[in-house]
């Protein structure tokens, strides 16, 4: 018989309603287990079926379980707990943006960022815990072997609140910016009146007569206070020239309005930006400006 011991009697309740629910599920199927708690906290699990051995049927079903509930019931509060204790987030708002983020990158929804593969086996690191130290007859305490069992988890957890970090704080310098850039947007004088992407693989920047603007013609628009594309070549920056020339308006031809710095330049110029398909440029060259 396997005893779990509980030092939080709702976790032994919980814990005991979802591998009840498994049991009751597979019962049909010849699954012979028995689950019962005591008032004292404590959940055991007696395995029955003498035909199938424990560790071929029972077993990898019950470190299964156990890892799921670990995730469901505890990777919230442990995420939240690093991000205020070891890394001084105390803001509500700003450990709620940074948890988000975590858990896009834990659940694999963040395939834009290096090396994010590695937090796709949490469950593997739960998992072989739990697997590797319980026995047909075995007894422990629940809270302690979180402890010093997923110690290999828990430092995922840390790694992954640290990338996640990273990311919120890019991402508030990337606010900072659109905002920056609408606020002279709104002061500064236009310097031209049209403007003409086109994104075809690559972004291209045309003036009102819809020629090519040159490296020397963007230079010389070009303000260095507002450059954000640091490290680049004048002629692979898009952002900041844009909004050095000031336009009263921008044409944007592009069949990928979802790319991400067309998104930008929306948010930055708001309705002086138009969107039109790639196909439309060369009907727009002769329209008169």
């Amino acid at each position: 018989m396997i005893a779990i011991h509980f030092e939080e009697k709702l976790d032994c309740r919980n814990l005991y309603d979802e591998i009840k629910d498994y049991v009751q599920r597979f019962q049909p199927y010849g699954l012979g287990v028995e689950i019962k708690v005591d008032e004292e906290g404590v959940l055991y699990v007696h395995y029955q079926d003498v035909q199938v051995s424990f560790y071929d049927s029972f077993h990898p079903l019950l470190a299964s379980i156990l890892t799921e509930y670990v995730i469901d019931s505890k990777e919230e509060e442990w995420l939240l707990s690093i991000i205020e204790t070891m890394f001084y987030f105390t803001d509500k708002e700003e450990q709620f943006q940074i948890l988000s983020i975590a858990k896009l990158i834990l659940d694999g929804d963040r395939q834009d960022l290096p090396d994010i593969q590695l937090f796709f086996n949490r469950k593997e690191f739960i998992y072989r815990a739990f697997a590797t130290h319980i026995e047909q007859e075995t007894s422990f305490y629940y809270e302690p072997f979180l402890t010093f069992r997923l110690r290999e988890y828990g430092e995922l957890l840390i790694d992954c609140v640290e990338m996640a970090i990273d990311e919120y704080m890019l991402e508030q310098d990337y606010q900072t910016m659109l905002e920056n850039y609408r606020q002279h947007l709104r002061k500064a004088p236009s310097k031209v009146n049209h403007l003409y992407i086109v994104h075809d693989q690559v972004f291209t920047i045309y003036d009102s007569q819809f020629r090519e603007l040159t490296k020397e013609e963007i230079l010389f628009y070009l303000e260095e206070d507002l450059i954000f594309e640091e490290g680049l070549d004048v002629q692979d920056m898009m952002i900041s020239p844009l909004v050095s020339m000031v336009p009263a308006e921008v044409h944007v031809f592009t069949d990928e309005p979802e790319n991400g710095v067309i998104l930008s330049i929306q948010s930055i110029f708001e309705e002086r930006l138009h969107i039109y398909p790639l196909r439309e440029q060369s009907e727009k060259k002769h329209e008169p400006t």
